[in-house]
């Protein structure tokens, strides 16, 4: 997902503040299953990216 904020909130030139609310709804929680985690060069922590571009926008 990608959000783009705008770059400014009006007339005084202040960025605007958003909040975005994500919902997950489960199901069949406990149920077996049989998966395997994929390959390391496959899979990225994104975690540093996310929070600097939420101190960009902040």
């Amino acid at each position: 997902m990608t959000v783009k904020v705008p770059a400014s909130g009006g007339a005084s030139g202040s960025p605007r503040r958003i909040t975005i609310s994500t919902v997950m709804e489960s199901a069949d929680c406990g149920t077996d299953i049989d998966a395997e985690a994929p390959p390391a060069g496959r899979v990225a922590d994104v975690t540093d990216q996310a929070a600097r571009q939420g101190r960009k926008h902040s």
